[in-house]
């Protein structure tokens, strides 16, 4: 029997390069091996900087373009919009009048018996739009030469943020193979579905729908990476199932500006559970209501809960003799037969510095604009495992597409220009989730904390090491040791003047309470990581990282950790627009230092002016202010200019006074103005203890409880959403009553 020989995609039978591949070549010699290696790796890195949530990619990207000529292209867009009209109209039937179950042309068992039919949705009437409206399909060339499918998408469509994405990364990284030329732009294709998607919206909102980042460490880290690529490249929400609520029949996000309706999903996650009001699903996997306001017509979901029952391998040989009846053709493109991994094309790959040839599949992708089927000019291209190697070789990668066009390409306009949206106090955050927005918070609070932590010990290690029996040594070891109690990083019952720097190291490596901080800090981050660009999360990433990996030896841990929050300081400083994210991680951060400094100066300063000095030095240190002082100062220390500095000096971004102004400028930019006006009024508590002598241990405090009762307002106001607490008056109780 005749072995098949699989064709390949650069070389045609003569050994010749194909015409098509020349400028590709030529631009690959011209970078050379070695160089070209370097850029491989350099895409990986740019890829996985883009990488949300902390997911750790295990995928390989290829810098090296998968080419379909015009001619290919136009019979395979021929070939996949008759199979997407086929599928749409297969899927209607399906949940609809179901005439090819009853005429025997589909075996029933085979739709009903699918745990992918849900029945909630079979409707007497059709939906508002189709309910296949995205479709992907997975195609290899055969030794022909002529394309076969392999498989449908028409779930969760797989890699489509990827597809809208790799090809802007990989020209940032070999942009002498763009210059070869000659291919078909994505984005008119991608302007015209961002305008479809907003013109169907009708003023709702679009999102796409996400596991999210509690799922970071499962095996779909891949298709949670593809959501946030897609969000950005249509400029779209990126939700998940906990962002929403059930109201009146619609779903609406909950933001900060309260619940903003939902008009259209795009679903990345799986339709089985994604109602488990009707379905009996876990509480809390899914969004109770969705199928109701589906079937109402208030929400367009694409692709529709559901559809993912036609990529069932069973259906397959009936749907292809379903395209004479329901289309007046037969089926375009062949199904694969045999072996796909034998008898697919070869394509090269980058594998160190040579190229390697693998088995490719080809995956194109389609979209219903409401009127008729469009394909996008592009796609991805994945290395098939070849079956004469181990069987635990991974897949050689990922890779842009190309479709090969001499002709100009279309101009297609954009949105059509809309009127400008009314101003109001939210416009800052107004589409800001309530779940980012809280996320923010607390990773910018869960930063400041782990700082204060590290800049304790660093002060406290030294100190409790001395052994020293003087009295200004006595009284600051009992100072810090309070200190440290306060933060919780020493147990309150051994807090006190006997405790030592032994007893200290001890505790903190049975509790490891800078261990369970990094942890926070880290879940915070990669739950925010979405609205952080790639350099700003691979800069702070890698700060943490050395961080952690210091940790167990204290002398390399501590500085380590300072240099972790310098390096998210300067990047929120630096690099984000002072928008809704910034003003979040900002409000976070300035309470929890604010709080923190009031606490620890209550101790610190608790005693009369003559007795102050221990406290003072200690103060300063904890502000990082002895280069300030000693220049402003000599170094000789007063209550007066120490309470002034560390209090009511504006321009110094540790003290009080700055915490509580900076807190009122991001609350008024927030339209809290009353949570505003209270941070305003702290400031000035603050200001005016630094002329008072003595008995600042009480006034400190209660500001340190401002503070406290200031979060729980920002917490109720924009994150639970509940509206104020508030007693009835006396007639109302009497009302009541009656």
């Amino acid at each position: 029997m005749r072995a098949t020989v699989s064709s390949d995609e650069m070389i045609d039978r003569s050994g010749r390069v194909r015409s098509a591949w020349v400028p590709v070549m030529e631009a690959i010699h011209d970078i050379g091996p070695e160089e070209l290696a370097r850029r491989a790796t350099a895409l990986n890195r740019q890829m996985r900087m883009a990488s949300p949530f902390g997911a750790t990619i295990a995928h390989h990207y290829d810098p090296l373009p998968a080419l379909l000529t015009a001619s290919d292209f136009t019979r395979l867009e021929s070939a996949l919009l008759q199979r997407a009209q086929l599928l749409g109209a297969v899927l209607d039937d399906f949940y609809g009048p179901q005439t090819l179950l009853r005429g025997g042309m589909v075996p029933p068992a085979l739709v009903l018996g699918n745990p992918h039919f849900l029945r909630s949705l079979h409707t007497a009437t059709p939906l508002g739009y189709p309910r296949l409206s995205l479709y992907a399909a997975d195609l290899i060339r055969g030794p022909d030469g002529d394309f076969q499918l392999l498989r449908d998408h028409t779930g969760v469509i797989p890699s489509l943020g990827h597809a809208l994405t790799l090809r802007r990364m990989a020209a940032g990284a070999v942009p002498e193979i763009f210059r070869a030329g000659g291919l078909r732009s994505l984005r008119p294709a991608r302007e015209v579905l961002v305008d479809h998607l907003q013109r169907d919206a009708k003023g709702g909102l679009v999102a796409i729908l996400s596991a999210g980042a509690r799922h970071a460490g499962s095996t779909d880290s891949l298709g949670m990476m593809d959501d946030a690529l897609l969000a950005r490249a249509l400029g779209v929400l990126l939700i998940e199932p906990g962002d929403l609520a059930t109201r009146a029949g619609a779903l609406h996000v909950k933001t900060l500006s309260g619940l903003l309706h939902i008009a259209t999903l795009i679903r990345g996650i799986s339709g089985i559970e994604l109602d488990p009001l009707e379905q009996g699903g876990r509480p809390g996997a899914g969004i109770p209501g969705a199928f109701g306001a589906i079937r109402a017509g208030v929400l367009t979901m694409l692709n529709a809960p559901g559809s993912a029952l036609l990529e069932a391998p069973s259906l397959a040989p009936y749907l292809i003799r379903l395209f004479a009846p329901l289309t007046g053709a037969e089926a375009q493109l062949p199904l694969v037969t045999g072996d796909p991994v034998a008898t697919a094309s070869k394509a090269p790959f980058v594998d160190g510095p040579r190229l390697a040839s693998h088995p490719i599949l080809f995956r194109l992708y389609a979209w219903h604009d409401g009127l008729a089927w469009r394909m996008l000019p592009g796609g991805l291209a994945f290395g098939l495992q070849d079956s004469s190697t181990a069987a635990d070789k991974v897949a050689t990668g990922m890779k842009d597409i190309w479709v090969l066009d001499d002709d100009e390409p279309q101009r297609i306009s954009g949105i059509a220009p809309a009127e400008a949206p009314s101003r109001s106090k939210f416009l800052a955050a107004a589409t800001l989730p309530s779940r980012m927005a809280d996320n923010l918070f607390w990773l910018g609070r869960s930063v400041e904390r782990l700082e204060a932590a590290a800049r304790l010990m660093m002060i406290a290690l030294p100190r409790l090491e001395s052994g020293t029996s003087l009295p200004r040594d006595i009284a600051e070891r009992g100072l810090i040791a309070r200190c440290l109690a306060k933060a919780g990083l020493l147990p309150s019952d051994i807090a006190g003047g006997a405790v030592s720097g032994r007893l200290l190291r001890v505790t903190m490596a049975r509790r490891r309470p800078l261990a369970g901080l990094l942890r926070e800090v880290e879940r915070l981050l990669n739950a925010a990581s979405e609205r952080l660009s790639p350099s700003m999360l691979a800069t702070v990433r890698f700060a943490l990282q050395q961080a952690a990996e210091a940790l167990p030896t204290e002398e390399t841990a501590l500085p380590a950790i300072l240099n972790f929050a310098a390096s998210f300081a300067g990047i929120a400083s630096e690099n984000m627009s002072r928008d809704g994210s910034w003003l979040f991680l900002e409000l976070g951060r300035r309470l929890e230092r604010g709080e923190a400094m009031a606490e620890n100066l209550a101790i610190l300063l608790n005693g009369p002016p003559e007795r102050l000095e221990p406290g003072m030095a200690i103060g300063i240190e904890l502000a990082d202010c002895v280069l300030s002082y000693d220049l402003r100062h000599a170094g000789i220390l007063a209550p007066a200019p120490v309470l002034a500095m560390l209090l009511a000096d504006p321009s110094n971004p540790r003290s009080l006074c700055y915490q509580c102004n900076a807190l009122c400028a991001s609350l008024a930019r927030l339209g809290a103005d009353d949570d505003s006006e209270s941070a305003r009024l702290l400031q000035t508590e603050a200001t005016n203890l630094a002329g008072q002598p003595g008995g600042l241990s009480a006034p400190l405090g209660a500001i340190a409880a401002g503070l406290r009762l200031l979060s729980d307002r920002v917490h109720r106001r924009f994150f639970t959403l509940l509206p104020e607490a508030h007693q009835l008056e006396d007639e109302e109780e009497l009302e009541a009553a009656q």
